[in-house]
């Protein structure tokens, strides 16, 4: 069986259920989107420590599988691959959305438009550095989930199919999810091209964990 982790992962375990096992392997996408940032009014990203602090604690509720930070490499996870996790909507009697299939991994990617990083601002997740996407790709592919995009690749734009997101495996943008209403990631790096065998994770350095108030997002289970 493949790795219940992402190699080099800093966990940050929460707690453990099923999929639907009805299967199928997916990946959704996400970004955190903690600011409403525009190109004339850039502002600064959120730091990584204060959102594994927020999943961890009052926005356990709807904790995905990993947060990722382009910049830095960093990688967090709160389930193993098996479980599900709770960053999208899930309506009661409706679609399955979190639990859909063998395997439903979701990652969210810390990053809003227009953010500011070393003094440098980005507009999508496909302008950031993309460092540990690598490891996050070799780790979705060891668990099955192919390299497409059965709706195709994400833009700032919803779209969204029950009868795709039921039948097909792939990647998937949260703007993608059925029974849903958030319109991320938005432009999304060539998943497809990185590199199957990844590079070194780099090492953890443990930093005090700061709490913050997330206004932006509502998401439920």
């Amino acid at each position: 069986m493949p790795n219940q982790y992402v190699e080099g992962a800093e966990l940050h375990l929460l707690d453990t259920a099923p999929t639907e096992h009805s299967g199928g392997a997916r990946a959704i996408w996400h970004i955190t989107w903690d600011k409403n940032a525009t190109a004339a009014a850039p502002a600064d990203l959120v730091s990584f420590d204060n959102e594994v602090g927020y999943f961890s604690d009052g926005g356990r509720g709807e904790a995905p599988h990993l947060v990722w930070d382009p910049f830095s490499g960093r990688i967090a996870q709160f389930f193993p691959a098996t479980s599900r996790s709770k960053s999208v909507v899930n309506l009661p009697g409706g679609v399955e959305t979190n639990r859909e299939g063998d395997i439903c991994i979701q990652i969210e990617t810390l990053f809003f438009p227009y953010c500011r990083v070393g003094g440098k601002v980005y507009a999508t997740v496909a302008d950031t550095p993309c460092k540990g996407l690598d490891r996050i790709m070799a780790w979705l592919r060891s668990w099955g989930v192919p390299d497409v995009w059965p709706m195709g690749a994400p833009t700032w734009a919803s779209n969204r199919s029950f009868t795709v997101w039921a039948s097909q495996s792939g990647h998937y943008g949260h703007s993608q999810v059925p029974e849903n209403e958030h319109n991320d990631p938005g432009p999304m790096p060539n998943l497809f091209a990185v590199p199957a065998t990844p590079a070194s994770p780099p090492a953890v350095v443990p930093v005090p964990r700061r709490v913050r108030p997330r206004a932006l997002r509502s998401i439920g289970v």
